[in-house]
């Protein structure tokens, strides 16, 4: 974090957060409680598909321990998913069940960030409202990335399916226990509105706080660039994403033409 503050200029994001506008960082932070909010009822909804019922509230609370968990030690999310997994645990549940529901919540959450900043893009860049530098490659791939991003926990369950018998002893019973669990294509579609509704605030958030220090960004720019911002900062690599999370944003923004304190 001290390297991104001197590469950008200590003097600069001084001024930027002496004008920040109070009522867009409070209206980020309502999102934020919003965003962990629904990301607890995903856990709990995946968890109770698992056959692990627990009480809603134990698992709100145990995620926000889980959050500030991730506020406060080294590795980014590895902390409070820990926490998070010992939580299920020692409320009487298998460990290999716990640390899955976890993993797998985790999961859902990259899929549609994924998915959704792919698939504005590939709007964007067929609408000719990106800059041309801003990627490599035309719409039709990035359309193709995330119709596959989409597609991906299908074609895994699929692949996890035919492949399972040559994994792991332990790993090969846990695969053979969630095959055998009732609707995945309704957990399928309930884990994309769930994971939807985090992000989505999860993005409100974020945009809110740009608007905070004036970055006057239309909303769907934002989705596009949250993908590889929130992505770096959750790399097992910091604290909290502290650093990642700010360098990323101010490569990614700089390329939206963000001046880089701002970002």
């Amino acid at each position: 974090m001290a390297l991104v503050v001197w590469f950008v200029g200590p003097d600069r994001l001084r001024h930027s957060f002496a004008t920040a506008d109070p009522g867009w960082i409070l209206g980020g932070f309502l999102c934020s409680v919003a965003a962990t909010a629904f990301s607890a009822l995903r856990w709990h909804s995946l968890a109770g598909w698992l056959g692990m019922a627990a009480r809603r509230r134990d698992l709100l609370v145990a995620y926000w321990r889980g959050v500030t968990a991730n506020t406060l030690l080294p590795g980014a999310n590895l902390g409070g998913d820990t926490l998070r997994a010992l939580h299920l645990h020692h409320a009487g549940h298998s460990l290999a069940t716990a640390i899955a529901s976890v993993l797998l919540d985790r999961l859902s959450g990259l899929w549609i960030l994924a998915t959704l900043s792919l698939a504005v893009t590939a709007v964007g860049q067929y609408g000719g409202a990106l800059p041309q530098n801003l990627l490599p490659w035309p719409a039709g791939p990035t359309l193709l990335f995330a119709l596959l991003a989409l597609a991906g926990p299908l074609l895994l369950w699929k692949l996890s399916e035919l492949g399972r018998h040559i994994l792991p002893g332990k790993i090969e019973r846990l695969l053979q226990d969630l095959h055998a669990l009732p609707r995945p294509f309704s957990r399928y579609l309930g884990q994309m509105g769930w994971s939807g509704a985090v992000q989505f605030f999860s993005i409100g958030g974020f945009a809110c706080g740009a608007r905070a220090v004036g970055i006057d960004l239309p909303l769907w720019e934002f989705f596009i660039a949250a993908g590889p911002i929130f992505i770096l900062a959750g790399l097992p690599v910091s604290i909290g994403g502290w650093g990642t999370r700010e360098a990323a944003s101010a490569l990614v923004l700089g390329l939206l033409g963000i001046p880089r304190e701002q970002a």
